[in-house]
């Protein structure tokens, strides 16, 4: 096993015990879908010129948080399970891989 695969078998065998939905979602919410929610919102009424209602009314509200509920389960749910399917992949591997180098 090279160094930088046992660094990564370790690093994932401590990560995926304190594995947590909440803190995902919380990170993921914070770092990509309210930023893109924000900057989406922004350029469609500030650049693209979607004035079919005022930017601040309650129906422009309540679109914008549609809009940002629909997009935070799409991007927590996504990036979520590919992070999680890709990492214990690569450590499964890593692991049948050196385990036949053993045999």
């Amino acid at each position: 096993m090279t160094p930088k695969e046992k660094e990564f078998v370790d690093y994932w065998n401590e990560k995926r015990k304190k594995w947590s939905w909440k803190k995902h979602s919380y990170q993921t919410f914070v770092t990509a879908a309210l930023p893109i929610a924000i900057l989406i919102d922004t350029v469609n009424y500030f650049i693209i010129g979607d004035t079919a209602y005022d930017f601040f009314t309650f129906s422009h509200l309540l679109n914008f948080l549609l809009n940002l509920v629909i997009l935070s389960v799409l991007v927590i749910l996504g990036s979520g399970f590919a992070n999680w399917n890709y990492n214990e992949g690569k450590y499964w591997s890593i692991l049948r891989k050196n385990s036949n180098k053993l045999q």
